[in-house]
C-alpha cells in the first residue's frame, strides 16, 4: 500500500488485537483502515454484535499515508458535479460530504487530544492564469448553494497569504487530523464501551450467501455473519477486482518538514490548487509543515529512489510557493490510491442475492465519503431509506 518512512505512526503506539471470537455476528467488517473504523463504531454502537478483521494492524493500510486533511469540498468540483450529474445530486453529494466532515468532529470530542481535530479553513487557489474562471465558477456554485465560501483576489492573495498567484477561494469549517490515532482511538473506544470484537493479522479467504447470512471462511476458522461489509481500500484483492471495476489506482507523495522556526502563513489555512494533479499543503502540529501531490497513474507502489526523487519537487514546489519559509525533509513516503471515473466513492450492495455490502472512499476526500458512508450503510442495513444510495451505488 505504501513505502517511505511515514510520519503518523511515529506520533502513536496502538493497541494490539486478538480476541477471542464468536462462532456468528450481525455484522462481519473487512477491513481496519478509515472505512472499517467508522462503520465498526457506528454498528456496535447501534447495538449489532460487531467484528472488524484486519490483515495486517489496524490503520497500517491508506490510512498511514492518508494525509489528515478532510473538506466538504471534492476533487470534481461542485459546478462540474452540477454539469455531469445534475444539480439535485450534486449537491446531496457536497451536503452529505460537508455533514460526514461534521460527524467526524463531534466523534474526535469522545477520543484522545492525539487525535488532534482542528476546524481549518482551505484556500484554493488558481494555478494558472486560465484557471481563475473556475474559481470564480466554483465560487458561484458554492455560494449559490449556501455552502461556507469566501472569495479572494489576487490582490488579497498577495497580501495577506504570501502567495503569487492569480485568485483563490476560502472553503469555512474544513479541518485536519491525524487520521491514524483517530482510526485507532475509534477502533479502542467502540472495543472498550460498544463490545466491539477485533482480530489483526488475519484475512478473509472467502465468503458465500446461505440463507439470510453469510458464510466467511477466515485464515484459520469460519464466522457467520448477518451481514458482510468490505472495506479493504485500495488493496487489490479479487473481490475488488470482480465488483470494483471502475476505479484508477495512483501514486501519491508526500513529504512532513522538520519543525520550522519561520512564521506559517495566514491562519495556518490547508492550501490546495486547481492544477491537475495538485500540490497541498498543510500544517502539522510541532511546527512541521506536510506536503503533498505529485500523483501518477499507476497500480504499483512507488519505490524508495522514486520517493526521494518525488520528496525533493515537493519541497521545491512548496519553496516557489512560500520563498520566504525554510523548510527541510525529516519524513518521505509514497502510497497508493483509487479514483474513480466520476468522482464519487462506492457505497452499498456487493451481492443482489446476498447481505454484502461495500464501502470504498476512492477519491481525494476519502476520509469524508468513508464518514457519510459509514451512515449510509447502517441505514441501509437498519431498512431506512436513505436518497444517497442512489447516488453511491456499486452498479452506476
Amino acid at each position: 500500500m505504501h513505502n517511505g518512512n511515514l510520519y503518523w505512526p511515529h506520533t502513536y503506539v496502538k493497541d494490539d488485537y486478538n480476541d477471542v471470537l464468536a462462532t456468528e455476528y450481525d455484522v462481519v467488517i473487512i477491513g481496519g483502515g478509515m472505512s472499517g473504523a467508522l462503520c465498526a463504531y457506528r454498528f456496535s454502537k447501534a447495538g449489532y454484535r460487531t467484528l472488524i478483521v484486519e490483515q495486517h494492524e489496524i490503520g497500517s493500510g491508506s490510512s498511514a499515508a492518508n494525509t489528515g486533511l478532510m473538506q466538504y469540498m471534492s476533487d470534481k468540483l461542485l459546478h462540474e458535479c452540477v454539469k455531469d450529474f445534475g444539480v439535485l445530486e450534486a449537491y446531496h453529494f457536497y451536503k452529505a460530504s460537508k455533514e460526514g466532515l461534521h460527524d467526524i468532529g463531534e466523534i474526535s470530542k469522545l477520543l484522545h487530544p492525539d487525535v488532534n481535530f482542528i476546524q481549518r479553513d482551505s484556500l484554493f487557489y488558481a494555478s494558472k492564469k486560465k484557471d481563475r474562471q473556475t474559481i470564480i465558477d466554483e465560487y458561484n456554485a458554492l455560494k449559490r448553494y449556501d455552502f461556507p465560501v469566501e472569495y479572494v483576489t489576487e490582490e488579497q492573495l498577495k497580501s495577506e497569504y504570501g502567495i503569487n498567484k492569480y485568485n483563490a477561494l476560502i472553503t469555512c469549517e474544513d479541518a485536519e487530523i491525524n487520521p491514524y490515532v483517530f482510526v485507532n482511538e475509534l477502533v479502542k473506544y467502540a472495543h472498550t464501551h460498544y463490545n466491539l470484537h477485533c482480530i489483526e493479522g488475519c484475512e478473509l479467504i472467502s465468503y458465500k450467501g446461505y440463507n439470510d447470512g453469510v458464510k466467511c471462511k477466515l485464515t484459520d476458522r469460519e464466522v457467520k455473519a448477518k451481514h458482510l461489509i468490505m472495506t479493504t481500500g485500495y488493496a487489490k484483492n479479487k473481490i475488488t477486482k470482480k465488483y470494483i471495476h471502475r476505479e484508477a489506482f495512483v501514486a501519491s507523495y508526500a513529504v512532513v518538514s522538520h519543525p520550522i522556526t519561520d512564521s506559517f502563513w495566514k491562519d495556518k489555512v490547508m492550501i490546495w490548487e486547481s492544477a491537475r494533479p495538485y500540490l497541498y499543503i498543510r500544517h502539522v502540529p510541532r511546527n512541521r509543515v506536510l506536503i503533498g501531490g505529485l500523483d501518477e497513474s499507476t497500480d504499483k507502489i512507488p519505490s524508495q529512489r522514486h520517493i526521494n526523487k518525488r520528496g525533493k519537487q515537493l519541497i521545491k514546489a512548496f519553496n516557489k510557493l512560500f520563498p520566504h519559509i525554510e523548510i527541510e525533509m525529516d519524513y518521505s513516503y509514497g502510497a497508493r490510491f483509487g479514483e474513480t471515473k466520476d468522482g464519487k466513492p462506492f457505497i452499498g450492495k456487493i451481492e443482489d442475492n446476498a447481505e454484502v455490502y461495500g464501502l470504498y472512499g476512492y477519491g481525494g476526500n476519502g476520509t469524508v465519503y468513508s464518514s457519510f458512508g459509514s451512515k449510509l450503510l447502517l441505514d441501509m442495513i437498519d431498512g431506512k431509506y436513505n436518497p444517497l444510495s442512489e447516488i453511491f451505488k456499486l452498479k452506476r
